[in-house]
């Protein structure tokens, strides 16, 4: 568009400058013709000039054109990436539950090793000063008697303690939970103090929860509950515990339980059960 409006004010002025030449008087008229001249080859050069600076102008433009596209794919890969992040934000909790997961499996797998080496720890091996001992009578071996079947006890009594717990467990799982309460219930009395006793306790609850007998298994759960309150199965008494308490028609006592259980334990997997069961409460 400025190129056409230099070459129409160019030839505009040549119509003035051939009216000029062609009015009367010769020098004057010559005069006048040689200074349109000039004026018309000033004009060139700057009508040239436009059209340079046009060019650039035509170049700037397009180069920013380029940018603008630059800018526009920066802009989206951006906002793909901020999706990306987003998603993986939002896959972080799961992520962190089974680590937790493993975390706990890792743990139990560490409380029976543990378990197993105290038992062996606490093998006693037979007294050798007793069989000297029986040398000078035969009353000696009658009195021996008594501490060789007390050293015995111990023998019987720890060795089995990972299988005891073991086939308690394979009873539970049997449905036979009358015996694994009793096995259990053994088990506690051998071993109150180890890292599985608190699982005992636990299955002891849930082995009276399977048979609806919802009182004594609350009763187990808030045993665990006061006597081992740092253990893993803590999360699993507390929302038994709720469940138990829901099934005998104490519903303020149950929320409250199952509240607690999320408050104290959001990121475990009874938290999230405990919130349906509240749901589910919340709307009766």
């Amino acid at each position: 568009m400025l190129r056409n409006r230099a070459v129409y004010f160019s030839l505009a002025w040549l119509g003035l400058v051939a009216l000029v030449c062609l009015a009367p008087g010769g020098a004057q008229t010559k005069k006048t013709y040689e200074l349109m001249y000039e004026d018309i080859q000033a004009l060139k050069v700057q009508l040239q000039e436009l059209m340079t600076l046009a060019k650039k102008n035509q170049a700037d433009l397009q180069e920013l054109k380029d940018q603008v596209k630059i800018l526009g794919d920066l802009i989206r890969r951006t906002q793909a990436e901020q999706t990306a992040l987003k998603e993986d934000f939002r896959n972080i909790p799961v992520q962190f539950q089974l680590l937790n997961s493993k975390l706990e499996e890792v743990q139990f797998q560490t409380a029976i090793l543990n378990d197993i080496l105290q038992a062996i720890q606490n093998l006693t091996p037979p007294p050798k000063v007793e069989e000297k001992s029986g040398k000078p009578g035969k009353a000696q071996p009658a009195k021996s008697e008594p501490p060789a079947a007390e050293a015995k006890k111990p023998a019987v009594v720890n060795i089995p303690a990972q299988e005891m717990y073991n086939n308690a467990y394979g009873d539970y799982l049997k449905g036979n939970y009358s015996l694994a309460i009793d096995s259990f219930k053994l088990f506690l009395q051998q071993y109150p103090n180890t890292p599985l006793s608190d699982n005992a306790l636990y299955w002891i609850g849930e082995c009276h929860y399977s048979q609806e007998q919802y009182q004594e298994a609350l009763d187990a759960f808030n045993e665990l509950l006061i006597n081992y309150p740092s253990g893993d199965k803590v999360p699993a008494a507390f929302l038994k515990k709720g469940l138990s308490l829901a099934r005998l028609g104490r519903r303020e006592e149950a929320l409250a339980t199952l509240k607690l259980l999320v408050a104290k334990y959001p990121t475990q997997e009874e938290a999230r059960l405990a919130q349906q069961k509240i749901n589910e409460l919340g709307n009766k």
